[in-house]
């Protein structure tokens, strides 16, 4: 059986401490594997799922997935089992991993601790939405495809005028229903946007070169201009959607600002609290002063 995963990389994981959402029909504390004296439980297995990539998650979720992790947490069991047996808790480079360990974890719930009471109300963010409403304001676009027969701006005359020529042609058979122009852009174009029927998306006004942006927002939806030159080429644009400039609706950004009101509030208790605490407890940097900008030493 072809393994997903190594056993480093699920001991890795079974030291993460972090939680999972666990399934709605398993339960943490269901023994899925004895091992010696040691058992390895649900919980195990939701503490793995929640470190690893959500296509990993997929089939470690599948019976055979969730099978062979068992299988990987109950071989870094047998290594636990055996270090136990050695003494490993012993030595003294597991008592300074321990310790190096519980000044992270002690460090880590201090902060959560500090910033536990931050929270942000409705009303600061609708005052913080109402104050900077042009930040949200979005430009009047449009989504078109085109047709381009690229010309190169070195061409005589005669070069440009048949590229025009054609692309008349083509937009006549076009309108009377020879040809879609998806397939034409795909047949004819000389855009790489051709591969997907001429289609440039979405784009605002100043995104594409003056030419092609007056014709793309003078066109109405569904209609084909005119063969447009600009240093490319010539051009047939269709205009498949059009979108009046608007607003972002507070509602649907307000958790978006919630949530940057949030950080900007957690930011600033935790600069007071280290101001605070440099206060309170010594703080010595045993190294040289940074070097001053190379302007300042002329």
């Amino acid at each position: 059986m072809k393994r997903k995963a190594t056993i480093a990389i699920i001991m890795a994981l079974s030291l993460s401490g972090a939680a999972f959402a666990q399934s709605s029909t398993a339960k943490p504390d269901d023994v899925l594997a004895k091992v010696g004296d040691e058992v390895v439980t649900q919980a195990d297995v939701d503490e793995v799922l929640a470190g690893v990539q959500p296509s990993q998650r997929a089939y470690l979720s599948t019976p055979e997935g969730k099978r062979e992790l068992v299988e990987h947490i109950s071989e870094s069991k047998l290594f636990y089992l055996w270090g136990r047996d050695n003494k490993i808790t012993e030595t003294e480079k597991f008592k300074d991993a321990i310790s190096q360990m519980e000044k992270r974890l002690v460090a880590a719930l201090a902060m959560e601790k500090i910033l536990s009471d931050v929270k942000v109300e409705d009303k600061e963010v609708q005052a913080f939405y109402d104050e900077h409403k042009a930040a949200f304001e979005v430009p009047e676009s449009v989504k078109a495809s085109h047709i381009l027969i690229q010309v190169s701006k070195d061409a005589g005359n005669d070069l440009w005028n048949k590229a025009k020529k054609d692309l008349t042609a083509l937009r006549k058979d076009i309108l009377a229903g020879k040809v879609s122009f998806e397939d034409a852009a795909k047949d004819r174009s000389d855009c790489p946007s051709k591969a997907d029927g001429g289609n440039l998306g979405f784009f605002t006004k100043g995104q594409m070169v003056p030419e092609f942006d007056e014709v793309a927002f003078s066109t109405k939806v569904g209609e084909i201009s005119a063969p447009v030159k600009t240093q490319f080429g010539y051009h047939i644009v269709k205009v498949t959607d059009h979108k009046e400039a608007s607003t972002r609706p507070f509602e649907e950004i307000k958790e978006e600002l919630r949530q940057q009101l949030l950080q900007k509030k957690q930011m600033e208790v935790m600069k007071g609290y280290v101001e605070k605490l440099h206060k309170q407890y010594e703080v010595k940097i045993l190294l040289p002063e940074k070097e001053a900008a190379s302007s300042d030493k002329n």
